[in-house]
């Protein structure tokens, strides 16, 4: 059971002051519905490139204009490789060029049970953000495709585009549940097709993957898509009370932890810190940036945030 997590970092600015969204509110409810249609507005008043279904992405692109460069990872193209800069700083740069094609987004999302945890569920709260994501793709005239992973199963939804295409995301997202153990690395192979080439891929989950937090990016990376991690908690894991002679049942394998009688809570955070400091670490090295969400935050103000920080100009957060 690979806890971890700490205060979050990254958090977006405080909610003005309008109604709550219940727990358990769906995509299509009218307060749902009704945010994602100020996204999609905020989305049509970004830059022109935008409302041609075009932007300039700073990523390895087939573009001529040259932007800036950034160490090589695994999953890059090696045509990318910029040997002049090899040759000054003996390591592998890649070149950066303004790459003016639509976007494809990719959207995976972790359903293993995990994510059933909290009110609204970590599940719901990151269907909620996917939505606010895809609603400003799509509204930019890019292409967005979904895939749901467990170890029980993969849904998939190839990428489209349109209104059509956002009712029918929209469906699928409001209609998964979470059960099963994690497989994101099995994911990236379906997030791939899904997409019908190199995309952004957006990963989103709770990261308490026993064969690794990174294995879905790793995997998504090798194949050549930009990554960006959005991690969801609930508030109690982020900052519990003391749990001090609790038991506590993973939901994905029912194996019961028995915490020690002092300090519980402290070598739980303890463990958070360290958890989240390997996941840093591990996403520094494939170029991947971390977005650190609680389920108490409006997915709304979340969106503005990770669209400010530039989450769909293409190489993720700036």
């Amino acid at each position: 059971m690979d806890l971890a997590l700490a205060p979050a970092v990254n958090e977006p600015a405080a909610s003005p002051s309008r109604a709550e969204i219940s727990p358990d509110a769906s995509l299509l409810s009218p307060e749902i519905a009704s945010r994602l249609a100020q996204l999609s507005i905020l989305s049509r008043r970004m830059a022109d490139a935008r409302r041609r279904g075009r932007r300039k992405n700073r990523r390895p692109g087939a573009g001529v204009e040259l932007l800036d460069t950034r160490p090589y990872v695994v999953g890059d193209d090696p045509r990318r490789i910029a040997w002049s800069a090899y040759a000054r700083l003996e390591r592998l740069v890649v070149r950066l060029a303004a790459d003016e094609a639509p976007l494809r987004l990719a959207l995976v999302l972790d359903t293993s049970a995990s994510m059933r945890f909290g009110a609204p569920t970590k599940l719901r709260q990151a269907t909620r953000i996917a939505a606010g994501l895809a609603a400003v793709a799509l509204s930019g005239e890019d292409r967005v495709a979904a895939v749901a992973s467990s170890s029980r199963e993969i849904e998939s939804m190839r990428a489209g585009g349109g209104r059509a295409g956002m009712a029918k995301l929209f469906g699928m997202l409001d209609g998964l549940g979470a059960a099963g153990e994690t497989d994101l690395s099995a994911a990236a192979t379906a997030a791939t097709h899904a997409a019908g080439g190199r995309a952004l891929c957006v990963i989103l989950g709770d990261l308490l993957d026993p064969k690794g937090a990174l294995a879905g990016a790793r995997a998504a990376r090798e194949r050549g898509h930009e990554v960006t991690i959005v991690e969801v908690l609930d508030p109690f894991e982020i900052d519990p009370p003391e749990l001090d002679d609790l038991d506590l049942e993973d939901d994905e394998t029912g194996e019961i932890v028995v915490m020690p009688a002092h300090g519980a809570r402290a070598a739980y955070l303890e463990a958070l810190a360290e958890h989240r400091a390997r996941v840093d670490e591990g996403a520094a090295e494939l170029g991947a940036p971390v977005l650190r969400v609680s389920t108490a935050e409006p997915f709304d103000v979340v969106i503005g945030d990770a669209l400010a920080a530039g989450l769909l100009r293409g190489g993720g957060l700036q």
